[in-house]
């Protein structure tokens, strides 16, 4: 092969490999879903599901915050589970005992707060529930078992529950509706056009072989 005919192979398959990249782009372009504006956002949006926020308590929708359930005694253990809660003001917690024999004592809250708690010992599945509107922290225990370090606390404060800012959060690319086969077919795309750029300017640089011909070759 010459180095006309060589360019001429060359170009083609860039040209391919071009082509095959932008079919690819276009796919993943029809394949993500839009944009939709108008979404609820963290920090007092409505929310649903069960994932886990600033300190693990489950959240739930709400019409004016959002909902936190805390386990009381989870699997007969001496501990509210999570024992640490950060909320939004307006934000709703709900204790859920797992286990008998516990109750829920506040130890410290904020001056202008009224929040009893649940001062009753109670069974498992018992349910003890208070919307939080005074920022602060609530500091409480079970009585039974305030030896044993079964103690909790919930945090109010603008921007709790999720809605303060801190790292940037990882995400899957499917997560953006774009298919992890369509970012591997603009790779490769990419990878054959610069091995064939490459093997051009290898091509070019150092001369033809020792056996090519061309039309003025002497023998």
């Amino acid at each position: 092969m010459n180095r006309r005919d060589f360019m001429k192979t060359a170009s083609g398959v860039s040209a391919a490999a071009a082509a095959a990249g932008a079919a690819g782009s276009s796919a993943a372009a029809q394949d993500a879903p839009a944009l939709q504006e108008g979404g609820n956002e963290s920090g007092g949006g409505n929310q649903t599901g069960g994932g886990n926020e600033s300190g693990g308590g489950n959240q739930s929708g709400g019409g004016a915050g959002t909902t936190h359930e805390v386990v009381v005694g989870p699997g007969g253990e001496n501990v509210f589970q999570p024992a640490e809660l950060s909320i939004a003001p307006g934000d709703t917690v709900v204790w859920t005992w797992d286990s008998p024999n516990h109750n829920i004592a506040p130890q410290d809250i904020p001056g202008d707060a009224e929040w009893e708690g649940h001062p009753e010992i109670s069974d498992a599945g018992t349910t003890h529930e208070h919307t939080f509107e005074v920022t602060g922290t609530y500091n409480y225990v079970c009585e039974p078992h305030a030896a044993a370090g079964m103690e909790g606390s919930v945090t109010v404060e603008e921007g709790g529950g999720g809605g303060g800012g801190g790292a940037a959060a990882e995400f899957d690319p499917h997560d953006i509706g774009v298919p992890m086969q369509k970012h591997y077919i603009g790779a490769a795309t990419f990878l054959a056009i610069f091995a064939t750029i490459g093997f051009t300017f290898y091509l070019l640089k150092y001369g033809e072989s020792a056996n090519t011909s061309y039309p003025n070759k002497k023998d």
